[in-house]
């Protein structure tokens, strides 16, 4: 009997699953095999260098976070690796919501443009007619889309005024810049300046309009059609009571950031929590029919207009760049120790997803990825040398 327990105790361990340790850096798994399609858009040799390229990126930048790396409808690479919090040591699954920071900025641009759709708003109509008590009348709702209403920044304003944890809202941040009636930065339309008070005004206006929460909203029109069971828009109930990612400004545990904070509140310039997986399937929004039709489609990855008839590189909720002749369609953000970016490449239908929690550079990682990995996709072509520009790393909140 006890040899009989002695070699089902060496069974136990041989079944167990392996974690890798390496200091104080803790990776998950070393690339995730994902599950086999019947026709895999490459070979399984290049597939397998492919990840094995991007395991190398990622454990020589010591990169503390979740990553998916998608070539058309196929994963080609899913990770995720290191904690969840530096202080708890627990580490990161792949089902471990991020906040997205102004990732978050398209399901708001995503949101408005469900309404145009429905006839319900018109992005050349004053945002006074959806906000009567807005205090702008010249500001239309097309130019918060652009970045180009010059409304007042509302984040240095609140973070000095919301000091006592009372929870916040769209509605107070309106309030605030009623109340210290601060003027336009510049005529609408004449300049792009990047504004995170645009999009929440822009969430605000959803909810008057469809006379519902926003994060309600996001809930029944995008993240339950799409599948997105890990992603929600920030309330401090559901926070609290899902395991989620902590913010750290560093890689230290004393670089956690403090919770809550009445500024995470506002919506719609940030604040949805995602994984790549669902990120993944949230494309689906912005490349088929599911939610809009495609003429709303391509008005986002256009880029709006400004004095002099000028292209900004911003549509709506995306920024726009073309990187040797090859347009780019990405969104990084910075909020909170929370780092993340959205990376698309349309003409090689490649995705890259990467949400980090230590204030890493992942706009920098995605395109330094992009370039090693798009010669696999098509030997024939070479669009990105190595000294090729990277996109704009700066879709930051102020903090």
């Amino acid at each position: 009997m006890r040899i009989l327990r002695l070699l089902l105790f060496i069974g136990l361990i041989l079944l167990a699953p392996e974690r890798a340790h390496t200091g104080d850096y803790r990776s998950n798994k070393i690339h995730k095999e994902t599950e086999k399609e019947e026709n895999p858009p490459l070979l399984e040799d290049r597939i397998v260098e492919i990840r094995q390229l991007v395991d190398e990126i990622l454990v020589k930048n010591k990169f503390n976070g979740s990553v998916l790396i998608g070539y058309k409808d196929y994963i080609l690479y899913q990770n995720a690796m290191g904690l969840a919090s530096l202080r708890q040591r627990n580490l990161l699954t792949e089902e471990t919501p991020f906040q997205l920071a102004s990732v978050s900025k398209s399901f708001t641009a995503l949101s408005v443009l469900l309404l145009v759709q429905e006839g319900r708003v018109r992005l050349d109509e004053p945002v006074k007619t959806y906000i009567p008590e807005f205090p702008y009348p010249a500001v239309t709702v097309r130019h918060l889309l652009n970045h180009t209403s010059g409304v007042p920044n509302y984040i240095g304003i609140a973070a000095g005024k919301w000091k006592d944890g009372t929870q916040r809202s769209n509605q107070d941040m309106l309030e605030l810049l009623l109340k210290h009636k601060l003027p336009l930065r510049f005529k609408p339309g004449t300049r792009f300046q990047y504004s995170n008070t645009g999009y929440a005004l822009l969430a605000l206006l959803v909810e008057r309009v469809n006379g519902s929460p926003f994060h309600a909203f996001l809930k029944d029109r995008v993240f339950d059609p799409l599948g997105m069971e890990n992603t929600f828009a920030y309330n401090r109930v559901e926070w609290e009571n899902r395991e989620v990612a902590i913010g750290h400004r560093g890689k230290t545990p004393a670089a956690e950031v403090p919770w809550p904070d009445p500024l995470d509140d506002v919506l719609g310039d940030k604040s949805i929590y995602s994984t790549p997986a669902d990120l993944f399937k949230y494309r689906k929004a912005w490349t088929t029919d599911i939610l809009l039709c495609d003429s709303l489609r391509k008005l986002a990855f256009t880029p709006g207009k400004i004095a002099g008839n000028k292209e900004t590189r911003y549509g709506f909720g995306w920024r726009i760049k073309e990187i040797q002749g090859t347009p780019i369609i990405y969104h990084n953000g910075l909020w909170h120790g929370f780092t993340a970016t959205y990376t698309t490449i349309p003409n090689y239908e490649l995705t890259i997803i990467m949400l980090n929690n230590t204030n890493a550079h992942v706009g920098r990682l995605a395109w330094q990825i992009a370039r090693r990995i798009e010669p696999l996709l098509d030997p024939n072509k070479n669009s990105f040398p190595e000294n090729s520009e990277e996109p704009e790393d700066a879709d930051e909140l102020s903090e």
